[in-house]
């Protein structure tokens, strides 16, 4: 399947409706510098999430925002047909 089969929307979504399913990554690295980043510049990439809102790409973005206290979050719903 290549890139033009898939359909992706900007929006934003309540943190605590993200769903975080079983992950590869075991190391989340540095959080809090991440956040202090995220605090400093904003978030300049959205997390990926599918349209039932299950994580595809970005917990440590996600943790580094829960961590600063948002409520809300920017995320591109990637939709495959």
């Amino acid at each position: 399947m290549t890139a033009e089969h898939f359909e992706a929307a900007m929006t934003r979504r309540a943190i605590d409706e993200i769903k975080v399913g079983k992950r590869i990554r075991r190391d989340m690295g540095d959080i809090e510098s991440l956040a202090q980043s995220i605090n400093d510049l904003g978030l300049l990439t959205p997390i990926l999430i599918t349209p039932d809102n299950k994580l595809l790409a970005g917990e440590r973005r996600l943790r580094a925002c829960k961590k600063l206290g948002w409520t809300t979050i920017p995320v591109t719903v990637v939709k495959a047909p």
